[in-house]
């Protein structure tokens, strides 16, 4: 029986990295993304398993986690969807706020709530949760990507302590500004990606961004054996910017 992993929002960015790195790992890898094409590439590369899903859409979960399960035991849950907007409260419309909300945190709840039954059954495993450093602090100009990922890490604490007796461990990985991923594609946007890239690693202690290897690398501690009493936690991957500021 195959040891699978579910990475959902892996067809790029840190979700490819982590598919890429829990392939690696042993596990049968299931790349789910609203964007099929990109989930086909990355599950081709790494002989894992595509599947497109809206993770907003309680049907399309549930038929996402129903295909991950028939290939095998569901032992990691990985949740790396997400969208921002830079806006002030008051210019953020009711469009953008249910956006953010939807895919940030609707999404990892039903993902939670149809995939946590299923790794009961398989007698227990470890939901990761891609969280942020704003879920931890604010920023002006990010009140629902700010919200969102409170929100999150809120809801992860909920669930690791509610299934701790069914051996579900639930962790959030808290990074700063990556190199890849939601941060490298807003810096793109700007026109002057180097600009803000280095503008933003000299506010970091460590003087520098955060890496898809020092992410994956976490991950892959969380989801193996050698983090089974690790649950509930909110781990700040920002080269020391949490402890400056909380």
């Amino acid at each position: 029986m195959s040891r699978v992993a579910l990475v959902v929002g892996g067809a790029s960015g840190l979700g490819e990295a982590i598919a890429e790195r829990l392939s690696d790992d042993g596990f049968l890898v299931v790349v789910a993304d609203i964007d099929g094409t990109g989930a086909a590439l990355t599950a081709g590369r790494i002989g894992g398993i595509a599947h497109q899903v809206d993770a907003r859409i309680d049907a399309e979960v549930a038929a996402m986690v129903e295909r991950a399960v028939g290939f095998g035991d569901l032992k990691a849950l990985v949740m790396s969807v997400a969208v921002e907007t830079r806006a002030s409260l008051l210019e953020t419309t009711d469009e953008a706020w249910r956006e953010i909300i939807d895919t940030n945190l609707k999404a990892p709840f039903l993902c939670l709530r149809h995939a946590v039954p299923h790794m009961v059954e398989a007698g227990g495993g470890s939901v990761i949760a891609l969280g942020s450093t704003l879920g931890m602090i604010v920023a002006p100009q990010y009140p629902a990507y700010c919200a969102s990922k409170f929100g999150l890490t809120n809801l992860c604490k909920q669930v690791a302590i509610e299934h701790a007796p069914d051996g579900i461990r639930v962790n959030v990985v808290a990074p700063a500004a990556t190199e890849v991923g939601l941060f490298a594609r807003v810096a793109e946007a700007t026109g002057d990606p180097d600009g803000i890239k280095a503008f933003v690693a000299g506010n970091v202690p460590m003087g520098r961004l955060g890496t898809a290897d020092d992410v994956t690398a976490l991950v892959s501690f969380l989801a193996s054996e050698h983090s089974t009493y690790l649950s509930g936690a909110v781990i700040p991957l920002d080269g020391g910017m949490a402890a400056r500021r909380l």
